[in-house]
């Protein structure tokens, strides 16, 4: 085998493919370390409040004899986990979720009594609530970290499950009682499965168990020879991952060598055979306890020797024997145990993202791994604000901190989302009524539209009002134009004459309503073309960083000042900037100027900086291929200020014709002239941030932002142009254009574990 030595003589491994870069697996390993640690130090604690503030994550707020602290638990599709961490978000009672709601009406005020691992080598964490230490639990919570499959379920104990299948209660007293199923963080209905429902007032069952045998099925460990057997006969039935091309020719291939079953099962990779062979192990922990071994991640069974078996045995041996120690400890922890002495030995990789809780076993170590309490200490470092709050709770301790760092990405990008989705519903519901007003105001002008056909009928029966024969419902007119005879009908109640009073009176009224109307149907189709800019504007925000939140947050402010939204807390964008006002604040205090010109003219600076600074923030930046810089706005704070503030006469600025889009200038200096080169790729620019990007061939137009003003009264971000010329924008062509085509490829090609 190919081992990670430093020899010189050595030939050196081709380098491995960079891979893409994914949200560290809270595996079991990871699961047990994080239940020791809540049992240690969480147990027994007072739930004070349940928060479910974004649609992944419920936090238990729990207060000991030592402080504050809190539980995490999260069945998010790639971040599921349950760990300590730092103080529930304080959110108003109307933005709790629904599973927060009813974890909070049935937990609050109970003690945290017990936290386990029922079954072994399985991802399913249990924590049991009780009234007070001592008593029998009431309520669990069942956590199970499971991939896509993740949930949360809150059960009532001993109660009689209304449906599903019974199964017997702890005391073996009923069996009819069982873990009645009180909420569901993702409920599974029994039209959906019949198998597991998932639902309230069924009976609770764990999840079937995972594939593979449990590492101490064979004892207290499987020998090398079992174990060998076990990991060669796994990887064989992985799926082998081949090119196109690569199956193409295989399955041209008409003749067949019975070596060809050796070979497939020599260059089959240990990681898969560990992963599929054995409970508990993810690819991440595989490649970990390779390279603890000593080898490369993706080394081959046929490359393994005796003696390279033995030092892969001993690593899987070394882990399995950790792992189960730390489990069977749960249940004889006491507070006069020392919560440090289940984790001593735990480790984190960072190249891998896996937590470790066994010293490696051989002798040659890979680089890459450092003791937890450091990896835990760098990670509060990065983010302390994020994993400690002094003022109001006890330090997170080490598992807590490292996922709650690790994992806090994932958290900001459903809070970014779930934030985005209230906008946009909100923005789509005024757009929708702008739109039926727009129709309303249109029809009201068009049926006011035929006043004079009104009139011209009440004169002509003043005209003919001599005919007219009491209490008859017709009289009988000559139209003026034709002369043809026509009858015109006439309400016997009151007459003809008060028919023709009532006609004319219909005729000023349609008169008076059409002037009316007109400028409320050009404000209303205003209204309707600024929404539909604001929401393209979200439609181009995907969350991809500080930029995008802040971006969003403008946009909800804008819709919040305009009354069109109501006000909601603040989100990850507002928690940005603060962040990055404290960063930039100096400590101490500063010296006062002598001077108070100098400090009013410094303040006058300082708001230009901010006011300037503030623009760019909405403001996308790209290069030319001439080196010119070229500016998009991110919404209709950003398309202002390119358009009105940041743009010069010299410039050149560009909009898509007919349909939303960003306002995009290209900067140049005084005296320059555009290259038909840095033109084409400003409206391609133009074109892709509209909502024509997927339509090949646009029509841009171009002008100076000298010819670009804002009507009076107009919305923001809402522009009109005095002369314009019109070029063919390609979206396609476009740096986005090419990185989004990059992305979707990756996301496709990416498995999950």
């Amino acid at each position: 085998a190919t081992r990670v030595s430093a020899d010189a003589d050595a030939p050196a491994a081709p380098p491995a493919p960079p891979a893409r870069k994914k949200l560290p697996a809270f595996d079991y390993t990871a699961l047990v370390a994080s239940v020791a640690e809540i049992r240690a130090l969480a147990v027994p604690t007072k739930v004070e409040v349940a928060v479910q503030a974004d649609a992944y994550t419920l936090v238990l707020g729990l207060r000991g004899l030592e402080g504050k602290t809190a539980l995490h638990v999260s069945w998010h599709p790639d971040a599921a986990r349950v760990s300590l961490g730092p103080p529930p978000p304080r959110v108003h009672k109307t933005e709790n979720l629904s599973f927060g709601e009813q974890a909070q009406a049935v937990l609050r005020n109970l003690i945290l009594v017990d936290a386990s691992v029922p079954e072994p080598w399985e991802r399913v964490a249990v924590f049991g609530f009780a009234a007070r230490p001592g008593d029998a639990v009431a309520f669990r919570l069942h956590v199970e970290t499971q991939g896509r499959n993740s949930n949360a379920v809150l059960t009532q104990v001993g109660a009689r499950a209304d449906r599903g299948k019974k199964t017997s209660d702890p005391a073996g007293d009923d069996p009819t009682f069982a873990d009645k199923i009180v909420a569901c963080a993702y409920q599974v209905g029994s039209s959906q499965t019949s198998v597991r429902p998932l639902s309230p007032g069924f009976a609770y069952q764990p999840p079937p168990p995972a594939p593979g045998v449990a590492p101490d099925a064979f004892g207290a460990c499987a020998d090398r020879e079992t174990f060998r057997e076990a990991v060669t006969a796994a990887a064989a039935t992985a799926p082998k991952k081949q090119s196109r091309a690569k199956k193409k020719n295989e399955a041209e291939r008409t003749d067949s060598d019975t070596s060809d079953t050796f070979t497939a099962s020599a260059s089959a990779s240990v990681r898969d055979g560990l992963v599929r062979a054995w409970r508990g192990v993810s690819p991440a922990l595989a490649r970990s306890l390779l390279k603890d071994a000593g080898f490369d991640a993706g080394v081959a069974v046929g490359d393994l020797s005796d003696k390279d078996w033995d030092a892969t045995h001993a690593e899987w041996t070394a882990w399995a024997r950790t792992t189960s120690s730390v489990v069977s400890s749960l249940e004889r922890l006491d507070e006069t145990t020392d919560p440090t002495s289940l984790l001593a030995t735990a480790r984190w990789r960072e190249d891998e993202g896996q937590l470790l809780l066994h010293a490696a076993a051989s002798e040659t170590k890979a680089e890459g791994a450092s003791p937890l309490a450091a990896a835990a200490a760098a990670s509060t470092r990065a983010d302390a604000s994020a994993v400690e709050d002094l003022a109001r709770s006890m330090p997170v301790p080490p598992v807590g901190a490292l996922f709650a760092s690790v994992y806090g990405e994932a958290k900001d990008t459903d809070v970014f989302r779930r934030e985005k989705d209230r906008v946009t519903q909100g923005a789509r519901a005024a757009l929708k009524k702008t739109r039926q007003k727009v129709s309303a105001f249109r029809k009201q002008i068009a049926d006011a539209a035929d006043f004079e056909k009104t009139k011209t009928a009440a004169d002509e029966i003043m005209a003919y009002l001599h005919g007219y024969v009491e209490g008859s419902n017709v009289i009988e007119v000559f139209d003026f134009e034709t002369g043809e005879a026509r009858s015109v009908a006439i309400d016997p109640l009151v007459g003809a004459k008060a028919t023709a009073e009532k006609l004319y009176k219909q005729a000023r009224k349609r008169k008076r309503t059409a002037s009316a109307v007109e400028p409320l149907l050009s404000a209303a189709v205003a209204e309707e073309a600024y929404l539909e800019q604001i929401e393209f504007s979200l439609s181009e925000l995907s969350g991809g960083g500080a930029d995008d939140a802040l971006a969003l947050e403008e946009i909800a402010q804008e819709l919040v000042d305009a009354r069109l939204i109501k006000p909601a807390g603040k989100g990850a964008a507002a928690q940005i900037r603060e962040e990055q006002a404290r960063g930039g604040k100096k400590g101490g205090k500063g010296k006062k100027s002598s001077s108070a010109a100098a400090t009013s003219a410094k303040n006058k600076n300082n708001k230009k900086r901010l006011a300037r600074e503030a623009a760019m923030s909405n403001v996308r930046r790209y290069v030319a291929p001439s080196g010119k810089e070229v500016l998009v706005g991110r919404n209709s704070t950003g398309n202002e200020a390119v358009s009105l503030q940041l743009g010069q006469d010299q410039d050149v600025w560009f909009h898509v014709r007919g349909a939303p889009g960003a306002h995009v200038i290209l900067r140049q200096q005084p005296g320059e002239t555009a290259s038909a080169e840095d033109l084409r790729y400003a409206a391609d620019l133009a074109a892709f941030h509209s909502k024509l990007r997927t339509g090949g061939k646009v029509d841009v137009s171009f002008t100076s932002p000298k010819f670009v003003r804002k009507p009076s009264g107009a919305r923001l971000g809402m522009v009109t142009i005095d002369k314009e010329s019109v070029m063919t924008g390609r979206p396609d062509d476009t740096e986005p254009a090419a990185a989004e085509r990059a992305g979707k490829g990756e996301k496709d090609n990416a498995g999950a574990w």
